[in-house]
């Protein structure tokens, strides 16, 4: 009975020494396979340049939308834009789109890669790859183009390249206006340089 209990006994100091041991090992193996942040890594989700944020502030979607008085129907929009601190009604817009509904039933998409918004004088200058398409089939491309919301004038300052399903026409600029009193019909003129190819279908 005495050797049961001095061998139960050593068991039981044994174990006292051992397991506390193994519970250490066990630790030290979560912490040597867990994975390793770094710190200077960049948040993966996170886009946003705080720094600029807060020094330029920015307007998301801004749209605007409106009727002339010869009752054409127009609407512009951005991605984004940057209102200008000297002016606060004028803006900096990415991403531009312009949709004209003229009172004849012709619809005129406008798009451009940047454009200088004044929303008191109620004209945009639009910059970069200007793309001009009317639901009649043209497609006009330009470097620039203006709109005056008001009268309803289009106009650009460097060439344009007109396509169409019979013919293609280079211009040094061309000009949407209005006959009359504003209220249409609406005629495109082009300027300097006019070059037309037509090619009919056969």
């Amino acid at each position: 009975m005495r050797a049961y209990d001095n061998a139960y006994s050593r068991i039981v100091s044994w174990l006292k020494v051992l397991l506390p041991l193994l519970a250490l090992a066990i630790l030290s193996t979560l912490f040597l396979v867990a994975r390793t942040i770094d710190p200077a890594q960049d948040i993966p989700f996170s886009d946003i340049d705080i720094d600029e944020l807060m020094n330029e502030p920015r307007i998301g979607g801004p749209t605007f939308s409106g009727m002339t008085e010869g009752g054409a129907a127009f609407s512009l929009s951005a991605d984004r834009a940057v209102p200008d601190p000297q002016n606060t009604g004028r803006l900096s817009g990415s991403d531009v789109r312009a949709a004209i509904d003229l009172p004849e039933g012709i619809r005129v998409d406008v798009v451009s890669d940047t454009a200088e918004i004044d929303n008191d004088a109620r004209t945009a200058g639009m910059t970069g790859d200007v793309k001009i398409e009317s639901s009649n089939g043209l497609t006009l491309e330009s470097g620039d183009l203006t709109i005056d919301f008001d009268a309803l004038r289009l106009w650009t300052d460097s060439a344009v390249t007109l396509t169409a399903p019979d013919m293609t026409l280079d211009a040094g600029h061309a000009e949407l206006v209005s006959e009359g009193d504003g209220s249409g019909p609406y005629v495109l003129v082009f300027k300097g340089g006019v070059k037309l190819l037509y090619d009919p279908k056969q």
